[in-house]
C-alpha cells in the first residue's frame, strides 16, 4: 500500500518551489502551502525554471514512494 502524500511544484511569485512529502488530505490546498511558503521563506529553495522544478521533483519521486506523484500548483 503506497503513502498518501504527494510532490508539489508550487508557482508563487514567478518562483518554482518544490515541496515534497505533502498529505494529500490535509497539506495540499493552496492556503497551506502560501502559509508555508511565507513563513519558511529562509528554508525553501526556489528557482525561476519551470523544467528545472519539474526535473528536481522526478528526481525525489525516484527516491520516495508516493501515491499522486508530481503536481503543479499556482499560489
Amino acid at each position: 500500500m503506497s503513502r498518501n502524500n504527494v510532490i508539489a511544484v508550487a508557482k508563487y511569485k514567478y518562483k518554482y518551489y518544490v515541496l515534497p512529502n505533502l498529505c494529500m488530505d490535509t497539506q495540499f490546498n493552496n492556503l497551506y502551502i502560501k502559509e508555508l511558503l511565507i513563513n519558511n521563506n529562509h528554508i525553501n529553495k526556489y528557482t525561476r525554471n519551470r523544467g528545472k522544478a519539474l526535473i528536481i521533483a522526478h528526481d525525489i519521486q525516484k527516491k520516495i514512494d508516493n501515491e499522486y506523484g508530481v503536481i503543479e500548483i499556482s499560489i
